[in-house]
């Protein structure tokens, strides 16, 4: 074992998928873990001369990846929202508040690609031509705010590169429990907000179809794999069981519970571009990311009581497109002082 070690997660978005020379550059991220591994299928051949199988070549390869780490607003977690979204509405600077988009249906295989090169104490491993595949962020009381990045893609590049200087150029903290803000029918903030709340989860998946990114002549992915239909799912947890006088915009028990399929209780969509549900994770004023839904659909909420633990209400939500008001899904809305910050990475 090394008697001291180089560890490190660094992301290059790619100029074309996968090109066979090791994109240069790139921006580390303070990942708390790391998880990138190759596999491959193996095709055996049987025939009627053994009793067994005697002859076996590899077959598909493909590498998946995945990152966990507190959420922060630097250039690394920049480069990751904006590889789940695409499009990108920025100010005059790197450090002006941007916006993230979803690209619309005709633009969604442009999405960028990506090589991951990973510090592992005596060599660099390079996975290029990964896609992100879905974002996992989280809050609850006590804890750092936590984003997750699943990646999936092409078969490993690398194994022995040199290991990097590498350091973050993001000084910063992450966003924790107590600057983590839920606001329902508005924009979240500081002051506009739900103190009900006690945890909120939410997950944007993009589904990759990586077994339609194949061809004849190549063992690896030759494109990136298709995205098929998004899916933005979540889970909020109230710090009591929520009644019509408790609630301002949030949703409550009995509300959902006499929900019908013409009354539309259950859903929440309101007018004017303003989000149904807004989650703000904020360091400070130039220093945040802010993720806006703009059309929810909530499920039965579920509570129950014991003879030691308080009540709470976990409600799970759906983010549905909202046609004819926004057109999309979700926005990300952040801004970030991190000089690594690039001005213009539009897919």
């Amino acid at each position: 074992m090394t008697t001291s070690h180089t560890r490190y997660v660094k992301i290059v978005k790619e100029a074309s998928y996968n090109p066979n020379a090791i994109t240069a550059g790139g921006v580390v991220g303070e990942v708390e873990s790391e998880s990138f591994q190759q596999s491959y299928d193996v095709m055996k051949r049987n025939d009627m001369n053994y009793i067994g199988a005697a002859k076996a070549i590899v077959s598909k390869k493909t590498a998946e990846g995945s990152i966990s780490m507190a959420l922060q607003p630097d250039a690394f977690v920049f480069t990751c929202l904006h590889g789940i979204m695409g499009k990108d509405i920025e100010g005059a600077s790197a450090s002006d508040q941007r916006t993230f988009q979803e690209l619309d249906g005709n633009e969604q295989g442009v999405l960028p690609s990506y090589a991951f090169k990973i510090g592992r104490d005596e060599k660099e491993h390079v996975f290029g031509g990964q896609v992100i595949e879905s974002i996992s962020v989280s809050a609850s009381v006590g804890e750092y705010s936590m984003l997750t990045v699943n990646t999936i893609g092409a078969g490993q590049k690398s194994s022995t590169e040199t290991l990097a200087t590498a350091f973050p150029t993001y000084t910063g903290d992450a966003a924790h429990f107590a600057k983590s803000y839920v606001n329902f029918e508005g924009d979240a903030s500081s002051s506009a907000k739900s103190n009900l709340v006690q945890s909120i989860d939410f997950e944007i998946k993009t589904n990759r179809d990586i077994e339609n990114s194949y061809s004849l002549s190549s063992e690896t992915c030759i494109r990136a794999p298709p995205i098929t239909t998004r899916e933005i799912s979540g889970s909020l947890t109230f710090h009591k069981s929520m009644l019509s006088g408790d609630v301002s915009a949030e949703p409550y028990f009995d509300e959902l519970m006499g929900a019908t399929a013409t009354n539309g209780q259950a859903l929440s969509n309101p007018s004017s571009g303003t989000p149904a549900i807004s989650v703000l994770f904020e360091v400070d004023a130039n220093n945040f990311i802010r993720f806006d839904f703009f059309k929810v659909h909530f499920e039965m909420p579920e509570t129950s009581v014991s003879g030691r633990d308080s009540q709470t209400m976990s409600v799970n939500f759906h983010a549905l497109y909202d046609l004819g008001d926004e057109n999309k899904m979700m926005q990300i809305v952040c801004k970030g002082a991190d000089t690594s910050i690039v001005a213009n990475y539009d897919a």
